[in-house]
Formats: C-alpha cells, structure tokens, sequence
C-alpha cells in the first residue's frame, strides 16, 4: 500500500469561522473546480445517547484534493485560505482497482460509499418535506434522560419553502415520567438553487444560504444542507 501525499502545514493563528458572501461568480468559479461528491461515515451520538452512523458528503476535487467538510465552500477568502487554515480537512482522492479511495494517515483507504453524486443544475427543484433527527441523553449508559431535536423544510417544485423545528425530551423523576416539548412557529418564503447553493428568503425579511448537495436524478430519499442530512418524509 502507497502512502498517502502529506496535507499542509498548520497556519499560524486561529482559523476564521466567518463564512464568506458568496457571490455568483466565485460560486460558478467553485462549481468548475469540483467533480463530484462522495460519502464517507463516521460515528455520532444519538437520541438518549446510543451511538449512531454518520454518513456525510465529501467533496471531490478535479486535482484530486477532497474536501471533508462542506462548509469549507463558503469560507471566507476562498478554497485555498480555507485548506491553509484548516489543512485536517483536507486530503488526496483517487481511483484503484475500480474503486474510489482517500488518503488517510495510515495509507489508501476505500470509501464505505462508492456512489457520487455530480453538481446540481441551476434552478434545480426540490419537493417534499425532509427532516434532520439529532438528539443524545443517558439512556445508553443506564440512565434515564433522552433529548431529541429536529428541524425540517417542505419544499415546493413551485419555489415555495416552510421551515420547521423542535424539540422533545424525557427524564424520570420520583419514579414519575416527565415529558417535555417545543415547537417553534414556522417560517414561509421562496427558495432557489444557484450553482452549489440553496439560498431561502422568508416573508419575515430573514434569509439564509445552505450548501446544497442530492442526487441530481433521484432527489425523493435525502438530501444534505451544509453537510447535515435531511430525510424525505411522508407529508
């Protein structure tokens, strides 16, 4: 087995957390450089703290670099100040044998997934309600604590979009089972689909900007808003 290339050295100082305004152009720019998406897994706590799987989108390069967190798209100052600051997020991709592999520190390694995904059509559509299930608790470590959050968005073919989320938890106290919930009020407005980007704008004057990826022929089982995924359900 070959080693896989080295990643950069760590930049000096604290990376930036402030995601960039992406315009058009260096969106369409982003957009060239990229050949697909892929998916890899990792374990993350889940709904009274069992452990659960994690499947995520990773973003394939046509110089062969992967990106590992999606968010690096809209970061600001572009792709390159993002990989000097945050160089861990960053590796080598490349087909062996039929399959596609990433650069991991002990070698080439397959991903679990071998599906890609391609970029998405401008004023590509979405329709139909998909939620995110997040949670943890003590149950799985013999307590009795579980907490469970969501947030969900219908979308319309029409442009039309309504956000949604909650959450809910449970603790038994005394030998009594207390339940707790709360929904906040949804939000109406209009979608659209420009390059690599979800961008929302609600009746209420707020906005908000998603990286968008989904499987451009199929779009009805999941799909993931910077990273997260959201699961179609039955309306």
């Amino acid at each position: 087995m070959s080693n896989p290339p080295k990643t950069p050295k760590k930049a000096e100082g604290p990376p930036s957390n402030t995601p960039a305004i992406v315009s058009s152009q260096s969106n369409a720019k982003t957009v060239a450089q990229i050949d697909s998406f892929g998916f890899n897994s990792r374990p993350k706590m889940g709904i009274g703290g069992f452990i659960a799987l994690d499947i995520y989108p990773v973003v394939l390069f046509r110089n062969g670099d992967v990106l590992t967190n999606v968010e690096g798209l809209s970061f600001s100052g572009g792709l390159e100040a993002h990989k000097r600051a945050n160089p861990d997020e960053w590796t080598r991709w490349r087909r062996q044998g039929g399959k596609l592999q990433l650069a991991q520190k002990g070698g080439w390694e397959a991903l679990p997934f071998q599906t890609t995904y391609p970029k998405l059509p401008n004023d590509f559509k979405l329709e139909g309600l998909f939620r995110s299930l997040s949670g943890t608790g003590t149950v799985a470590i013999g307590g009795n604590q579980s907490v469970a959050a969501w947030q969900d968005y219908r979308f319309s073919a029409d442009g039309r979009v309504v956000r949604g989320n909650g959450a809910g938890g449970s603790a038994e106290s005394g030998g009594t089972a207390i339940a707790t919930s709360s929904t906040a009020p949804n939000q109406r407005g209009r979608y659209r689909v420009e390059g690599l980007t979800l961008y929302i704008t609600y009746e209420d004057g707020s906005s908000e900007r998603r990286i968008l990826i989904a499987d451009p022929k199929d779009p009805k089982s999941v799909i993931w808003l910077d990273g997260v995924s959201y699961v179609r359900r039955k309306q």
